[in-house]
């Protein structure tokens, strides 16, 4: 796409040019010189930079991290006390009445 230079593409680029130098008086041929360079300067292609190589390998991307887990020491027992024999629970008598707020599934004979 080739824009076409004329004299309205030069005043506007002069303007912004004046505009950025902060309006200077009687500076106005300087901005007109700089907008006809800026606008007619050949385009620049971009320039391919050389990458050197390093010596080292890259790590591999398919190697997954491997993380250290370190172990927390166990707490030894100071000494064994006698066991105490479990001693069982007794179970609710069949009279007792059950708690009513207990949600009821069934019916009641």
């Amino acid at each position: 796409m080739t824009k076409e230079i004329n004299e309205e593409n030069i005043r506007v680029a002069a303007y912004y040019i004046w505009e950025q130098a902060g309006r200077p008086e009687g500076k106005d041929k300087e901005c007109w010189i700089r907008a006809c360079e800026q606008l007619f300067a050949p385009k620049k292609k971009p320039v391919k930079v050389a990458v050197k190589k390093s010596a080292k390998k890259p790590a591999k991307k398919s190697e997954p991290i491997k993380k250290v887990v370190v172990a927390k020491p166990v707490a030894k027992p100071a000494a064994k006390k006698a066991a105490k024999p479990a001693v069982p629970k007794a179970a609710p008598k069949a009279t007792e009445k059950k708690s009513e707020s207990a949600p009821f599934y069934g019916s009641r004979k």
